[in-house]
């Protein structure tokens, strides 16, 4: 198993650029976790805080968490070139084959090959895979951005004309000032941007800001409530604004049509500014 409890604190201060030479661009990592099993502890803690009930089978979203110490493995590692300090999750594909139930023994398996110069700055994805009895259940691409620095424009995108009419939202909710604190146990992600308000003014925020996966996670325990029980999914998440805590936020769905049955796509939007904090994607395999 990855020890590396101090690798986010040490790697966050390390003396890495936040662009790096091209030269230094085709680096790769492997990394193998064989027989992790989820602690009961913080599963409980996890269904807790997101409001998932317990199914006998592990959350779509907590797998992410199970693997995040190989991720940080990779990370902290003392050739990994990036600041970690700076990286912006872009955004989250994921599979789920199969329920993989909650005391099963998993065996992951991590990739990172290679950082891609783009026009916002230079990004990585760590792909990661989940195996039971010899065979994927869970397979998922996450994608990181060290941005070139922020926008001083103030001007927002132009819309693209794919946006859907989204109507009326179909839940609303406070997120508490202390949802990153309270996420941060169970999901093993202390980055302090998320902790607290002091923490994340050193880095440049007002106050502290939610979790992306946590925000997904709550999306998803109403998403998959008319759902079939432990169906085969496929979860596509990008990470648009981020949301300051305290705050509100509303979840705006569209069911797609034939031949895109079995697909909801869904936005959440930060309150009262309607700005996207996460649009996704959930449709049955």
């Amino acid at each position: 198993a990855p020890r590396n409890g101090a690798a986010l604190f040490t790697s966050l201060f390390a003396g890495r650029p936040t662009q790096v030479r091209v030269e230094q661009q085709a680096i790769r990592f492997d990394a193998h976790w064989h027989g992790a099993r989820a602690d009961a502890a913080r599963l409980a803690q996890y269904r807790q805080v997101c409001g998932l009930p317990d199914t006998g089978t592990l959350p779509l979203l907590y797998l992410h968490a199970m693997a995040m110490p190989l991720h940080m493995a990779i990370l902290s590692h003392a050739r990994f070139p990036l600041r970690l300090l700076g990286l912006v999750h872009w955004s989250n594909q994921l599979e789920s084959l199969r329920p993989i139930a909650n005391g099963e023994a998993v065996d992951m398996h991590c990739t990172l090959d290679g950082i891609e110069a783009t026009e916002r700055g230079q990004s990585f994805a760590i792909h990661t895979t989940l195996s039971t009895g010899g065979s994927v259940a869970w397979r998922e691409t996450s994608t990181f951005l060290s941005p070139l620095g922020r926008s001083k424009s103030g001007k927002k995108p132009a819309p693209d004309g794919s946006e859907p009419d989204w109507g009326p939202p179909i839940a609303q909710w406070a997120v508490a000032a202390n949802a990153g604190r309270r996420f941060a146990g169970p999901s093993g992600d202390w980055n302090p941007i998320h902790v607290s308000a002091l923490t994340a003014r050193l880095f440049g925020y007002p106050r502290a800001i939610a979790h992306g996966m946590f925000s997904a996670a709550r999306c998803l325990a109403l998403l998959q409530q008319g759902l079939p029980a432990n169906a085969p999914l496929a979860l596509d998440l990008r990470f648009k604004r981020p949301l300051l805590i305290p705050g509100q936020v509303a979840l705006h769905t569209v069911q797609g049509a034939a031949p895109d049955q079995g697909t909801t796509r869904f936005v959440l939007k930060v309150q009262p500014s309607g700005e996207p904090h996460i649009d996704g994607t959930l449709r049955l395999l």
